[in-house]
């Protein structure tokens, strides 16, 4: 065979290897599996921040009771307290929910005195995993100050003259040791690093890691946990598994923090030994780990005891690996591997839905030759759990459930969704009646009530969808919702003109505009952006869901801006009540039988109010109506007496709905949206003769 054609096979061989990589990559763990997660995740994290006395300890390990141990937060040598605080950061990081913001907070302040702790070397798993993770996802500087300080602090731990950060001192039988775990830590050292602190601390970490990897990692890429040297000489003095099955066994969780560990230094200095030595880890690892993705505790130990903790933090580095990976068939293999470890750790087998644990994931494995925190849950098996999911899907479409409380209700936007701007989203009531709203407000608002929120969609007592329109609600037109149905709203949101339409697509039909350039509410704060949505209900809980929400700039505004009744153009969906067909900007007298479900008398003929008999009809008439200017007072013979329905229907709105009074309330019910188009088809006959 020529070296042309050798050349040739290699490289088809080459291709085909990584054509049947890509074919194998695991596909069973979704976004349906992601969403499972998070949304387990929520009501795991919200049980324990509730059961939790107060914010002076942290969860660590499950109890057969179905509660936590815990650990102080004070407690210097303890390095787990990050990892709850931690876990509701990546919550609010999926639904950027202010409320788990504040609580994520309230655990993350607690832990600010470990930033002046030398004592440890685990000061980045306490308070990277915290205000880090705090810091990133806010950008305020009181968390930064924090984690500048804290570097300092570990940094006081690093020996020159072997070149390592010195893990511990309450082992006597340890001169200067590195542990594998320490590889984590050095995130702390190269974040600070990147963002004002010395240039030193990259060093620092660097060395570390370099020295890990020459003597804590064996030539076929397995691992020893710990390596001892001589303080005075920086010879070696031992090597073992402190928390493994034997001298020379390999640790599971202790190889899985060097994958992750090399993984996150090559992110932040592109060092070639560091990726290098990454793959070395990885793919022994990958070499030894059993068919369903799972390490057991000690890969050398006996029996059958897995670690579901080292199986989460494995299947986090992976997924990151394999974005930072440039060989490709390395990347696939490397996302292959995370994607079928997920998809066992969400499997029964492993997760921990329907069981008594606190935690997401059962059968994790703390210290098994110290006999502690065996086939339980851990929390920060979870929190790396939960990041690898969000590594899998950075902004998974968590379904936003509606909240009774304002401040549960709501979601952050940011600062950015200026000008005009279109809002798609899907919603589905849960229960039948509602009276849940979704609804917009500043990025600097702080929403406590209806009254601070400038837009408003809403699904109504009586069974259909409306819109606030300055002082009340209205529609257009009436669609009626069912409950376990979805329907789809767009929204255009003309900031600078502080108006907004409207448009809801029922199940199987058409879209259809409830809302034509109604009036931002009177009376809610100024607002420059759409930067917090609340999704509110007043009945319980969980009332109903929306999914899929997003923002995009621009967005035709609608149509007809001079004549607020302007031509709708229906297809008629299924469902909606009144309008059966498509209406065109001359047939008044359907527009104004889709526009009030008062109903005309007979095509082209001028439309009468029905006269109410009492105040509660006039209500019940007057239900949808919007708000609109000062009528004439001086009528044409013939017509309504516009002046004294409005008079009238003010009365009685001031009477029976005093303001605060459930999310339409108003303290006076405006005009109807019939005299509206009354008086514009007044206008137009008149200009006719």
């Amino acid at each position: 065979m020529t070296r042309a054609a050798q050349g040739t096979r290699r490289a088809m061989g080459a291709l085909w290897l990584v054509l049947l990589l890509m074919t194998s990559t695991a596909q069973a763990f979704t976004d349906a599996d992601a969403l499972k997660v998070v949304g387990f995740a929520r009501t795991q994290l919200r049980k324990t921040a509730t059961a939790m006395p107060n914010t002076s300890r942290s969860p660590k390990a499950s109890r057969a009771d179905g509660t936590w141990s815990t650990v102080a937060n004070t407690d210097a040598v303890a390095w787990t307290q990050g990892f709850f605080p931690g876990s509701m950061w990546h919550l609010f990081q999926a639904g950027l929910e202010p409320s788990w913001q504040q609580k994520a907070d309230q655990w993350t302040r607690p832990l600010e005195g470990q930033k002046t702790n030398r004592q440890t070397h685990d000061l980045g798993f306490k308070l990277f995993t915290s205000y880090g993770a705090a810091y990133r996802l806010t950008g305020d500087p009181y968390y930064r100050g924090v984690l500048l300080t804290a570097a300092e602090s570990l940094a006081t731990r690093y020996n020159s003259r072997i070149g390592i950060i010195d893990c511990c001192d309450w082992n006597s039988a340890w001169d200067v040791p590195l542990v594998t775990d320490t590889m984590m830590n050095l995130e702390l050292l190269l974040w600070a690093a990147a963002n004002g602190g010395r240039a030193e601390l990259r060093t620092m970490a660097l060395n570390h890691a370099l020295t890990t990897l020459r003597d804590a990692v064996r030539p076929d890429g397995s691992s020893f946990h710990y390596v001892d040297y001589n303080a005075a000489t920086g010879a070696i003095r031992s090597k073992g598994t402190f928390q493994g099955y034997s001298t020379n066994s390999t640790w599971a969780r202790g190889h899985a923090w060097l994958i992750y560990g090399y993984t996150m230094v090559y992110r932040y200095t592109g060092d070639a030994r560091m990726l290098a030595a990454a793959r070395k880890v990885t793919d022994w690892y990958l070499d030894h780990v059993p068919a369903d993705m799972v390490p057991k505790w000690d890969f050398d130990a006996p029996g059958t005891q897995k670690d579901s903790s080292a199986a989460a933090a494995v299947a986090s580095a992976l997924l990151e690996l394999s974005t930072l990976e440039t060989d490709a068939a390395r990347k696939v293999r490397y996302r292959d591997a995370a994607l079928r470890t997920l998809d066992t750790l969400v499997s029964p087998a492993y997760f921990a839905q329907g069981t008594n644990s606190p935690g997401l994931l059962l059968h994790g494995v703390g210290h098994l030759p110290a006999n502690q925190e065996i086939d339980v849950s851990l929390i920060y098996g979870d929190y790396y759990f939960l990041e690898a999911v969000l590594r899998f899907n950075p902004n998974p479409p968590y379904p936003w459930y509606s909240k009774v409380a304002f401040f549960e209700s709501q979601h952050l936007l940011g600062a950015t969704n200026t000008g005009v701007r279109t809002v798609e989203f899907d919603v589905t009531p849960l229960a039948f009646p509602q009276d849940g709203t979704v609804g917009y407000a500043d990025s600097s608002t702080s929403v406590t009530g209806y009254s601070s929120l400038n837009l408003t969609v809403r699904m109504n007592l009586d069974g259909y969808f409306d819109v606030r329109n300055g002082g009340a609600y209205a529609s257009l037109v009436r669609v009626p919702y069912v409950s376990g149905q979805t329907y789809h709203v767009r929204l255009v949101a003309d900031l600078p003109a502080q108006r907004y339409s409207v448009w809801v697509r029922p199940p199987g039909g058409s879209e259809v505009q409830i809302a034509n350039r109604y009036v931002f509410r009177t009376g809610a704060p100024s607002i420059n952006d759409l930067g917090r949505v609340s999704v509110r209900t007043v009945i319980a809980d969980s009332d109903f869901r929306v999914t899929g929400h997003t923002v995009r700039p621009g967005g035709a505004t609608a149509a007809g801006e001079a004549d607020e009744v302007a031509a709708l153009s229906v297809a008629s969906p299924e469902g909606i009540e009144g309008g059966a067909t498509a209406i065109g900007g001359a047939d008044e007298v359907a527009v104004l039988s889709m526009a009030s479900p008062v109903g005309v008398e007979g095509e082209g003929v001028g439309p009468v109010l029905t006269e109410p008999t009492d105040d509660a009809a006039l209500l019940e008439q007057l239900a949808d109506f919007e708000r609109w200017g000062p009528v004439s007072e001086n009528p044409a013979p013939g017509d309504v007496d516009e002046v004294a329905v409005a008079n009238a229907a003010r009365r009685v709105a001031n009477e029976a709905m005093p303001e605060g009074f459930g999310c339409g309330a108003a303290g006076a019910l405006p005009l109807p949206l019939l005299l509206l188009a009354l008086r514009s088809w007044r206008q137009r006959r008149r200009k006719q003769h």
